[in-house]
């Protein structure tokens, strides 16, 4: 008599550990990208640890690493946390009507964005230059070099902003994996033209080597978008005016990209500002700085190769009015997170030492400037997980389209960091700047998360109450 409430009993029981389509979906996904990802963020890194070993510790090097910092930091501001942000999540909700809307969309957000990119681009690259001339040391190098280097990664910035762009298209469309492997070839032209040019003109090779490498991968993203998608006019300014009032939804993403943009300098400052506090110090503090931040990305890396698939996911769910699926899937996402990352994490501080010993220990670095770097390293580690959860929840918000929440959040987070630079720095040094960052990453990975769960709640209820 009991045995057919048995089998029912079991087979829910079994019903609960099955992966639903879209979680097969987003599972699916992962498994192909991070592999791929995995080895393109890896080349990054070492193309790190080739310089540091060619190059050294140097003032030559501060100057260089200090513009190539800004130049990362512009394209965040332009493209990769900004423009590409926001573009997943409309097109996401433009594919759920028809093709056609989801092309015109595109159309519209590029012509937007290559009228308006270089120039703000140009801009801001020409007041962090006149800025940082005033407090940054200048290297015992040519004008004519430094003028060079200067322009050099204002092209690079041009050329990153639309790559990112033409990524944030392909993995609208669910493409992740062709960005990643394109990106990971690009790695050996770096440091194959660095090798090369290195004894002709020196520190100016890293910088041509960068650019090229972007051009590559740039047209190569626009080549697949154009015939493999079929997407057309991306590039077309000559109908610019009538791209953006056919796509009724122009002012939005303007609105909306000045927004991120506002996240991504409040964001990219931190770095920034870390970099310029430090360069009072002593000789070499930014190069140490970069390298210890450089490191401590790593178990970023390993995690933030799934940010992107997460987002294209998530702002389908939400296009398609899912709140509480995307609730529970945020959520899963957070205990992969804590209960894959922590032992990473953990594992990466222990061997601190002897993971800068053997990337930058081949070269020019002594060995007390490598310590030093452990020991950086190891501060920015304590605070890497409750950014990894933040940096999670953060994607939760913009597939939401909250972005006016994500401003504010990372707003207050800029303005607690030179405070507690400055009286970190007078007790600790360059290691009270690492501080800085870890101790903040507690506190604004709490706001974050509750506020998602208030503003995922409103959403749920106000759905209820149309259905109603």
């Amino acid at each position: 008599m009991n045995r057919p409430k048995t089998r029912f009993a079991f087979k829910d029981l079994i019903s609960r550990f099955q992966i639903s389509a879209p979680h097969q979906s987003i599972l699916k996904n992962l498994l192909i990208v991070t592999p791929v990802s995995l080895m393109s963020r890896g080349g990054t890194l070492l193309i790190y640890a080739v310089l540091a070993n060619w190059f050294g510790v140097n003032p030559e090097m501060d100057f260089l690493y200090y513009y190539w910092g800004i130049a990362v930091f512009l394209v965040q501001i332009l493209s990769s946390a900004s423009a590409y942000s926001i573009l997943i999540p409309l097109v996401a909700e433009e594919r759920t009507k028809s093709q056609a809307h989801s092309n015109a969309c595109l159309r519209a957000i590029f012509s937007v964005y290559l009228v308006g990119m270089p120039s703000i681009c140009c801009v801001l690259f020409t007041i962090c230059y006149i800025v940082s001339s005033l407090f940054l040391p200048r290297p015992d190098i040519p004008d004519i070099i430094t003028i060079g280097i200067v322009c050099g990664f204002a092209v690079f910035t041009i050329s990153a902003s639309i790559r990112w762009l033409l990524k944030g298209v392909l993995d609208a469309y669910q493409r992740f994996s062709l960005p990643a492997i394109v990106q990971a070839l690009a790695v050996p032209a770096v440091i194959g033209l660095t090798y090369a040019l290195k004894p002709s003109i020196g520190l100016s090779s890293i910088v041509f080597a960068l650019i090229i490498s972007e051009l590559l991968q740039t047209t190569t993203l626009f080549i697949v978008c154009r015939f493999s998608l079929k997407i057309k006019g991306l590039f077309s300014l000559v109908h610019a005016q009538r791209h953006w009032r056919a796509y009724s939804k122009t002012k939005r993403f303007v609105k909306q990209f000045f927004l991120m943009m506002g996240t991504a300098i409040s964001a990219g400052a931190n770095p920034v500002v870390d970099r310029g506090m430090s360069s009072s110090l002593s000789a070499g503090a930014v190069s140490k700085l970069d390298y210890s931040f450089r490191l401590c990305t790593i178990p970023e890396t390993v995690a933030g190769v799934i940010m992107p698939v997460l987002l294209s996911h998530w702002s389908a769910i939400s296009a398609d009015a899912n709140i509480q699926f995307l609730r529970q899937s945020v959520w899963k996402g957070v205990l992969v997170i804590v209960g894959v990352m922590g032992p990473i994490i953990y594992g990466f501080y222990f061997f601190r030492i002897a993971i800068v010993d053997l990337l930058y220990g081949h070269g020019a670095m002594s060995e007390p400037e490598r310590f030093h770097v452990a020991s950086l390293l190891g501060i920015y580690l304590i605070g890497t997980l409750p950014r990894l959860i933040s940096r999670l929840l953060i994607r939760a918000h913009l597939s939401l389209q909250n972005v006016t929440f994500v401003f504010s959040a990372t707003l207050l987070r800029t303005a607690f960091n030179p405070i507690l630079n400055l009286i970190f720095m007078k007790r600790w040094g360059l290691e009270g700047i690492a501080l800085s960052t870890t101790l903040l990453s507690f506190p604004s990975m709490v706001y974050i998360g509750i506020a998602f769960l208030i503003v995922s709640r409103r959403r749920m209820n106000s759905m209820k109450i149309d259905e109603g």
